[in-house]
């Protein structure tokens, strides 16, 4: 079911799978949305509490998404710091789960595990600004006459390639939005590439700031380099590192089961090991 959270500046919309069980909060990637992610979730319910929120400037939220205001993605940060409650266990695709471990580094206390899924460890120094990426965005076509049409266009092209048709059809549900003469993107382009150009640089080291169970799943060539990876081991060496081979940064749509495995493991884990200290 989807629910909404009311905050200060807006509303924030969640998709929720309840449970008398361990909450689970699940961040998708920039320019996703949650309902992505359904398939991959849904066979969790039961086992967890989940929700599965919309970041800012995303699918079905409501939250200013102004020039400036993603530098850093501190603002996806504390976004969620306002909508999981303490002991929740933490999961996130890409930039999703950046803004996770960032949460989890800042406040140790409210985080009782945390998995990885592709996220964004851009090494200290490099200096965030324009990029393929943001470019790419910043062109896409955003307007079509149904989500029938933009499923033809999208199916098996590009970032969609090795997308199974019902997840590409809940990227599409979740992300689209009516206009006069049809739908769009939900997540402006201009918002889109601007997220990309706001990546923080160094955020490997955070994992010095970790006090819980941690799970990293990356694919060989993501946006995890394995140089990366070995810095977060180095600081946290806790930390339990998949590699997946054939994997691309779409892993969580390529490989749902192994995710969900992961996710399961690491909430056994959070279990037995009590709240974080």
């Amino acid at each position: 079911m989807r629910g909404s959270i009311d905050v200060a500046d807006g509303s924030v919309s969640q998709l929720v799978w309840a449970a008398d069980a361990p909450p689970l909060h699940f961040a998708h990637a920039n320019g996703f949305n949650a309902e992505t992610y359904r398939g991959l979730l849904e066979p969790l319910g039961g086992a967890l509490r989940i929700a599965a929120s919309d970041a800012r400037g995303h699918g079905f939220t409501r939250l200013p998404a102004t020039p400036g205001l993603a530098r850093g993605w501190t603002v996806f940060r504390d976004d969620l710091d306002r909508i999981v409650p303490d002991g929740t266990i933490l999961a996130g695709h890409s930039m999703g789960a950046t803004a996770s471990l960032m949460l989890a580094a800042l406040k140790p206390e409210k985080v009782r595990a945390l998995v990885l899924v592709e996220p964004v460890l851009v090494p200290k120094g490099v200096v965030p600004g324009d990029n393929d990426l943001a470019r790419r965005a910043e062109k896409r076509r955003d307007n079509f006459a149904s989500l029938d049409e933009a499923f033809a266009l999208y199916r098996g092209r590009g970032a969609f390639r090795t997308w199974p048709d019902e997840t590409l059809r809940d990227y599409l549900r979740g992300g689209l939005e009516p206009t006069q003469d049809g739908v769009r993107l939900s997540c402006r382009p201009a918002w889109e590439a601007e997220d990309f150009r706001s990546t923080p640089p160094g955020v490997s080291e955070l994992a010095a700031q970790l006090r819980c169970p941690v799970t990293l799943i990356h694919a060989a060539d993501g946006t995890a380099s394995p140089g990366e990876v070995e810095i977060f081991k180095r600081l946290y060496p806790a930390t339990r590192v998949v590699a997946v081979p054939g994997a691309t940064h779409f892993l969580p749509m390529e490989f749902p089961e192994l995710v969900r495995e992961e996710i399961s493991r690491l909430n056994v884990m959070a279990r037995e090991c009590g709240p974080p200290r």
